[in-house]
């Protein structure tokens, strides 16, 4: 039986297939629809029984509304069951998995802990931003979790923008310049912004209007880095405490788009979880896969393909 994963239609795609329970492939493409290679390097392996998809669009379009985002809630081109059709499956079983689970269950089902906190933080899901689970025989439940617009995803991006980066592609480059700036010089304006654990008091998704400082060189835009990459990392702290506090465990699966952010992992995350474990994209390429296995929970050990050869272990 063949079965696929597959994530498309917001930022970049990935395809994951499952051959008799075996994951035989992953693959990515930066766009957000899949290369035709990638679709026909997955039917070699035969054209899938059931398609798992990483999200749950209609409770996405929910959010949209919300948001005032009227020219996506109308858009139906972007309907998973419009692409599958699209990419000749449309044959196939289409099945939504939420989409935090998606990234939780990458993370667990990969690594080899029976129990472990997991920690899932990025931009934005249908409605989640930030979540955490109970992995424990290999079994998932959902703990806590904060909703739009509570986004430490959608903060940084924002700023990553003010700054004159490319959100949700150039965050990196706020983390770099953070190391050059002084961040006491914009940190209790920054600080404001929260009201708590990932409590925001200005939703940040179409970008900082607000802001009123000047900002003409580049030391600005460093102490900007600065005290933005300080107010990220208190909030992961935050997070994490409740993570551990909550599960009562050092051991932690770390998932979504923030898990990338190394300075913070290496001053607040290693320190406080004696075990830990990511993928090398822990953000929406490797949903793909935790859309098949939140599902089927099973185990998934062969790394010799793919992103899955590159899984690290901290111990």
């Amino acid at each position: 039986m063949i079965t696929w994963g597959i994530n498309a239609l917001n930022h970049g795609s990935s395809l994951a297939v499952f051959s008799d329970g075996r994951l035989s492939m992953l693959e990515n493409s930066v766009d957000d629809r899949l290369d035709s290679k990638i679709i026909y390097d997955a039917f070699n392996y035969g054209g899938p029984s059931t398609i798992f998809w990483y999200e749950r669009p209609w409770l996405k379009k929910l959010r949209q509304l919300s948001a005032g985002q009227w020219n996506r809630v109308f858009d139906l081109s972007d309907l998973p069951s419009t692409y599958v059709k699209e990419i000749k499956t449309h044959y196939a079983d289409l099945r939504y998995t939420p989409h935090h689970a998606s990234h939780a269950a990458a993370g667990y089902y990969t690594s080899p802990f029976d129990h472990c906190a997991i920690v899932v933080l990025d931009a934005i899901g249908e409605f989640e931003c930030a979540s955490i689970w109970e992995g424990k025989h290999g079994e998932l439940k959902k703990i806590w979790a904060r909703d739009y617009p509570h986004s430490l995803g959608l903060f940084y991006s924002a700023f990553t923008k003010l700054i004159g980066y490319q959100p949700i592609l150039e965050e990196y480059k706020l983390q770099q310049v953070s190391v050059l700036g002084d961040s006491n010089r914009y940190y209790n304006k920054i600080r404001s912004y929260f009201g708590g654990v990932l409590i925001v008091t200005y939703n940040f998704h179409q970008g900082i209007k607000n802001w009123n400082e000047p900002i003409s060189s580049d030391q600005d835009r460093w102490d900007i880095a600065a005290a933005v990459q300080r107010v990220f990392e208190e909030q992961i702290s935050l997070i994490m405490n409740t993570a551990r506090s909550s599960v009562g465990t050092d051991t932690l699966v770390y998932m979504g788009g923030c898990a990338m952010n190394s300075l913070a992992n290496k001053k607040i995350v290693e320190p406080m979880f004696k075990y830990r474990w990511t993928l090398p994209n822990p953000g929406d390429p490797s949903s793909s896969i935790g859309a098949v296995l939140y599902h089927t929970k099973q185990r998934v050990w062969n790394y010799n393909f793919g992103v899955a050869k590159h899984l690290e272990i901290s111990v």
